[in-house]
């Protein structure tokens, strides 16, 4: 049997950025005759050398362990190879590759969900009829109109009535001049005028004056039999990371307050146990302002820990 089934996993995200755009460059044409047909193979760090190209937020958070991924990987390989039946006369090989393709597979489902999912909540954010969900439309094996229902529920019941995320501030790009990039989900209003909102703001450090308030917000959907589904220590990271990025990106020309700025996770939970009557829950997460101030130090440490072991740091290039 071969020594190495599992690969590390060396695709990752990048972004060329200047004073006048912010471009993704998360996979370049292959060499030869192959690259001559259109085909694509995910950026390399060897890639990205070449064009001082800046590593995404995920990218530079791919540097710390992840007790939580860790473990659902071992437990996808587990259940996978205790479930997958064997086929006559297939080698020990061939049996652990299916293993590890069927064990990922789990993952790649969710991951299919939730980018529909994410592209359903910018349609809701900036009240577009592009994108929403199309009636009995099935991702998954998961009917989209729960989803749809819930969030716009959701997001209607947060933010003041009339007002909506200009279509440049949902899913736009932010870079900071450290040396990272990446997508933000959008900003959006929040209705301090409402009783449950302004508690969730104050709870959060924010002083509230019953006024709509501007906040960055990040789409998750996590698949938690929980009451309540997770929050990670990489979410905090993420949007501490983009909440500094907003205010140094030229091409936004978007002066953000950080230090006043609310920053949230607007959570779904697609877990079928979740909510009641085959309705999906959902919630707004306020993350507290000492929480985003010491993840945006903490971020800034990761970022440097990245650079040192790729031995690449894009803003030192230029």
């Amino acid at each position: 049997m071969s020594t190495q089934v599992v690969k590390p996993d060396g695709s990752s995200h990048w972004y060329i950025t200047s004073d006048t755009e912010i471009k993704p460059y998360h996979s370049v044409p292959y060499s030869g005759k192959r690259g001559s047909d259109g085909e694509t193979r995910p950026t390399t760090l060897r890639d990205a050398r070449k064009v001082n190209a800046f590593p995404s937020v995920t990218n530079v958070l791919s540097i710390l362990h992840k007790e939580f991924l860790v473990a659902y990987k071992i437990n996808q390989a587990i259940l996978a190879a205790l479930t997958l039946p064997k086929i006559d006369g297939e080698s020990e090989d061939s049996f652990a590759q299916r293993v590890v393709t069927d064990s990922r597979e789990h993952a790649a489902s969710a991951a299919r969900l939730g980018s529909r999912l994410h592209e359903i909540a910018a349609a809701i954010l900036i009240k577009s009829k592009a994108g929403l969900a199309l009636e009995g439309e099935i991702v998954e094996g998961r009917r989209v109109e729960a989803f749809q229902a819930i969030i716009q529920e959701l997001i209607d019941w947060s933010r003041p009535a009339g007002y909506i995320t200009d279509a440049e501030f949902s899913e736009f790009y932010i870079s900071n001049p450290i040396g990272y990039a990446g997508t933000c989900d959008g900003l959006t209003w929040l209705d301090s005028s409402k009783p449950e909102i302004a508690k969730k703001l104050v709870d959060a450090g924010y002083e509230v004056n019953g006024q709509p308030v501007i906040a960055m917000a990040d789409i998750k959907t996590r698949g938690s039999d929980a009451k309540t589904p997770p929050v990670y220590e990489t979410d905090l990271l993420q949007l501490a990371a983009y909440l500094h990025a907003i205010p140094t990106t030229p091409t936004l020309g978007f002066h953000m307050d950080t230090a006043n700025t609310p920053v949230a996770n607007i959570l779904i939970n697609t877990h079928e146990k979740a909510g009641k009557d085959g309705v999906w829950s959902a919630d707004i997460v306020i993350h507290s302002r000492e929480e985003i101030e010491k993840a945006w130090e903490a971020f800034t440490h990761a970022h440097a820990l990245w650079c040192w072991v790729k031995g690449y740091n894009p803003q030192s290039n230029k």
